[in-house]
C-alpha cells in the first residue's frame, strides 16, 4: 500500500494537482505519523464448523450475522486480528486538535492509511494464499458490540495495549479489529450493506472509503 496515495484518498483527493506547499505539508504529516506510531498486532486462526445455517469456532466469538456468514461461506478457517498504532500517536493527534486543525486532518488520514497497511503486512506474513476482505464490527449487520468479544478472545489489552471504552471506542484511537476468511473464493469489499450507504461522502465523490490497492 502506498501510504501517501491512501492518505490522499482518505482526504478526498481524486486526482487533483497538488501545489508544492500542499505536498510539503502532507509529506511532513505522514513522516510524523510514521515516526510517532508504534504498531502492534495480535491474531488467532480458528477452524470453522458448520451446523445447518449456523457457524461456530472454538472461541467465545459469535459469527452468526448474515454478513459474516456470507463472508465466510467459502472459508474453512477464520483469521481474527487486531492492530494498533499506539498511544504516542494519540497524544500527537490530541495536541494538533488544540493547535493545528489542518495538520490534525492530514495526520488522521495518514494514520488511517498506516494502520490498514499494518494489517495488510500481517496478512502477507501469514502462510495463507487466499483471503476475503477484512470485516470489522460496525460494518453491515455486525454490531460494534462484537468488539468486546474480539478484544477478549485476542487478549488485546495484555498483548498490544488495546482496550475499549464503555461506548466501545478503541484506545488507542488508531486501531482496528477484523475478521477475515481464509481459503476458498476471494471476496472483495463493497459498499452494499454499509449503514452509511445513503449518506457516504466517499460515494458522493465517486469513490469508496476503503483501501483501493486491491
Amino acid at each position: 500500500m502506498d501510504i501517501k496515495k491512501e492518505t490522499l484518498h482518505y482526504l478526498g483527493y481524486t486526482g487533483q494537482r497538488l501545489s508544492e506547499e500542499e505536498n510539503r505539508r502532507i509529506d511532513a504529516a505522514i513522516s510524523e505519523v510514521c515516526e510517532a506510531a508504534c504498531p502492534g498486532t495480535v491474531h488467532r486462526v480458528f477452524p470453522i464448523s458448520r451446523d445447518e445455517k449456523r457457524i461456530s469456532i472454538p472461541a467465545d466469538l459469535d459469527l452468526n450475522y448474515s454478513d459474516l456468514i456470507s463472508l465466510l461461506s467459502d472459508s474453512d478457517e477464520v483469521l481474527v486480528l487486531a492492530a494498533t498504532l499506539g498511544l504516542e500517536l494519540d497524544r500527537r493527534l490530541r495536541y494538533y486538535a488544540r493547535t493545528d486543525a489542518s495538520r490534525l486532518v492530514i495526520m488522521d488520514a495518514a494514520a488511517s492509511a498506516l494502520v490498514e497497511r499494518v494489517c495488510d503486512d500481517l496478512q502477507k506474513a501469514l502462510p495463507f494464499e487466499k483471503y476475503t476482505f477484512r470485516f470489522s464490527p460496525g460494518y453491515g449487520d455486525v454490531p460494534l458490540l462484537l468488539q468486546k468479544q474480539i478484544v477478549r478472545v485476542l487478549e488485546t489489552q495484555k498483548r498490544i495495549g488495546l482496550t475499549l471504552t464503555r461506548s466501545l471506542l478503541m484506545v488507542p484511537q488508531k486501531s482496528i479489529t477484523g475478521i477475515v476468511g481464509i481459503g476458498g473464493a476471494s471476496k472483495k469489499k463493497s459498499c452494499e450493506g454499509c449503514a452509511l450507504f445513503d449518506t457516504c461522502e466517499f460515494r458522493k465523490r465517486g469513490t469508496v472509503c476503503y483501501a483501493t490497492n486491491g
